[in-house]
């Protein structure tokens, strides 16, 4: 299988904008190439000046689907050109196909151990880790699948997850748009008695079930447009780590698989659409608990007004 490998020249001002349209569209994480380079003599007055050269945003796709992510990124760098106060560059966009063997070496470069919130550490499976006492240690294999733990959504929900876990009883976890299966394993390690893990695609549930089986827990990973095939079940934390369009969609039907005192936290929403994902979640009944930030990327705690 070869996948194909989407650049996008732009500024380095706009590099954050261009990165979170590809993480949207589906890609597991981006690759940078060049940037600014500061001249170190400065001016008379001692201000430092900035060279700007070529800057280079690129992510990796699977051929299935491709003609619909295609459109979704020139949909969305249209609304970027148009909406966008700030230099963007070029915008100059290339497509070329890349065999998966130099797809799997390139990822593996840049993605390696690293402790990704409180005691959860993120292991690459082909890298060796030395755990401390109270580390857990989830093993990734992400895969095409959004999901490495590396992305700051991903950390926004790790953080928020740990916090909201209920006290003193059994929990069950719901993960919507599940990608590699890292928030369900996560919760599973910590302690969940039962964890459903649903996405729109086929891969990212085979990539969760695989990684469920090698971090030995369990969780029933299944295909589903957001809870259309959803078992009647209310659950104690739902999850949803996707994209500000989809958490409002979700929002309508959350509510209906929650418990009374369940936590629902949503990431991936970028500075521009939290007001919308707000006003979605009120209109909906829940109340906001807290806002958490990272760069430019929005994550929300809520639970059931009513509750």
């Amino acid at each position: 299988m070869n996948w194909i490998k989407v650049s996008i020249e732009t500024s380095e001002q706009a590099g954050d904008i261009i990165s979170s349209v590809l993480v949207d569209a589906g890609a597991a994480g981006v690759q940078i190439e060049g940037g600014s380079i500061p001249d170190a003599k400065g001016d008379e007055y001692g201000e430092v000046p900035v060279c700007e050269q070529s800057f280079k945003v690129s992510a990796y796709y699977g051929e299935t689907g491709f003609s619909d992510t295609l459109s979704f990124i020139k949909d969305r760098i249209n609304f970027v050109k148009n909406n966008s106060d700030i230099s963007l560059g070029l915008l100059s966009l290339s497509i070329n196909e890349v065999e998966d063997k130099d797809w799997t070496e390139n990822f593996k470069k840049h993605f390696t151990t690293f402790r990704a919130a409180g005691n959860i550490v993120i292991k690459p499976t082909w890298e060796e880790y030395s755990a401390k006492p109270d580390d857990i240690v989830i093993e990734m294999d992400p895969g095409m699948a959004f999901g490495s733990g590396v992305h700051e959504t991903t950390k926004m929900c790790l953080e928020l997850m740990q916090k909201y876990i209920p006290e003193n009883k059994k929990w069950s976890v719901l993960d919507v748009g599940c990608g590699s299966g890292i928030l369900g394993i996560a919760c599973a390690k910590l302690g969940a008695d039962n964890v459903t893990a649903l996405d729109y695609d086929n891969v990212s549930v085979e990539v969760t079930k695989q990684n469920a089986e090698r971090n030995g827990v369990n969780i029933a990973a299944a295909q589903s447009d957001l809870l259309q095939n959803a078992d009647e079940f209310k659950y104690d934390i739902v999850l949803a780590n996707i994209i500000a369009d989809i958490i409002i969609r979700l929002n309508r039907d959350a509510s209906d698989f929650m418990n009374d005192d369940a936590v629902y936290i949503v990431s991936g929403i970028i500075e521009d659409r939290l007001s919308d994902v707000k006003s979605s979640l009120k209109q909906n009944g829940f109340e906001i608990l807290e806002t958490k930030s990272m760069a430019d990327w929005r994550a929300l705690a809520a639970r059931k007004a009513d509750a």
